[in-house]
């Protein structure tokens, strides 16, 4: 097979999938051949449209976000990972939302042969604001990424909850509310762009420290450097830093919404992301209970059996093979 893997172009802060592809096609290439493709940066809809088409192969695969690269590739082999559709269904509106929809959902997903979805949430999303057949979806879940590494606690005098995420869907502000008054640090991986937040962790006298952009190093030193993982989204698709933080043995802190208590398995602890006092109830037993935090890290231990690559890879493999 000629797989031809169409990736997203680059952005800053924002390498998620790439990691994860790579990871993935690291695992694929014991068995088969992949050329990667990146959109060019500087690219209109129009030309990448284009650009695809001239780089089509054999499988065309587009690995996320650039949906609309289906519109330059046959029918009958293109392939599209769907990681959610949160920017449709929470932020577009009137007729952003119209154009949208037909340009990075209607067409592209009817111009290609089959689609997979990286969770059960975000399938039956495409089949209910997409139209989508289930026929023609397959789940494959996201990997756990090799970079992050099992450590033991630290030895903070101050319990660190680490949040990870500058988007509105982060619940920042919740986590912000939840923890006044309590005797704890926020490790923010965040570049803090909304000056309300950090009006308030000033107002509230909370202790906090801000990282962004990490690279591989500085993410998997953050888990290092914290006892807590707070992941209650508003709405996520999947929820990776779910899997990292089981993978780094903390006890995660996460939503009762959207993808996360699928992502999660029993190994965190779900809350209501949009009620402040369950979040803080959820913190402080947390840091009370060393009971508590041993079982959320063994049973997050447990469930990231299901999210190794090799089981992933072969099942992308077999999707290029049904094609």
């Amino acid at each position: 097979m000629q797989i031809h893997h169409f990736d997203r172009d680059n952005r800053a802060g924002n390498y998620t999938f790439e990691q994860l592809f790579d990871t993935i096609r690291a695992e694929l290439t014991k068995y088969t051949d992949i050329s990667v493709f990146k959109k060019p940066d500087n690219f209109g809809i129009l030309q990448s449209i284009l650009w695809a088409k001239k780089n089509k192969g054999s499988i065309n695969h587009i690995t996320g976000d650039v949906n609309y690269l289906a519109l330059g590739l046959p029918t009958k082999n293109t392939i599209i990972t769907v990681h959610d559709l949160g920017h449709y269904i929470r932020s577009l509106h009137g007729w952003k939302k119209l154009i949208y929809k037909k340009l990075w959902m209607d067409l592209p997903f009817s111009n290609a042969c089959h689609l997979t979805a990286i969770s059960e949430f975000t399938k039956n999303q495409l089949i209910e604001f997409a139209g989508v057949p289930e026929s023609k979806i397959s789940v494959i879940k996201n990997p756990v990424l090799p970079f992050i590494t099992h450590s033991p606690p630290p030895q903070n005098d101050t319990p660190v909850i680490l949040q990870i995420g500058s988007g509105t869907n982060k619940n920042l502000e919740r986590l912000i509310h939840a923890v006044k008054g309590l005797d704890v640090k926020l490790l923010l991986i965040n570049r803090l762009v909304n000056s309300k937040h950090v009006q308030l962790l000033n107002d509230f006298k909370i202790k906090f420290e801000a990282r962004s952009d990490l690279d591989q190093k500085g993410l998997n030193q953050a888990y290092k450097d914290s006892d807590i993982l707070f992941f209650a989204s508003e709405y996520e698709g999947f929820g990776m830093p779910i899997l990292e933080a089981q993978a780094a043995g903390r006890p995660v802190i996460t939503g009762n919404v959207s993808a996360m208590p699928e992502a999660s398995g029993d190994g965190a602890l779900l809350v209501n992301p949009f009620d402040v006092d369950e979040i803080r109830d959820a913190i402080t037993s947390i840091v009370e209970n060393e009971k508590l935090r041993n079982e959320l890290v063994l049973k997050g231990k447990e469930n990231l059996k299901l999210y190794q690559v090799g089981p992933i890879a072969k099942a992308y493999l077999e999707v290029y093979e049904s094609v």
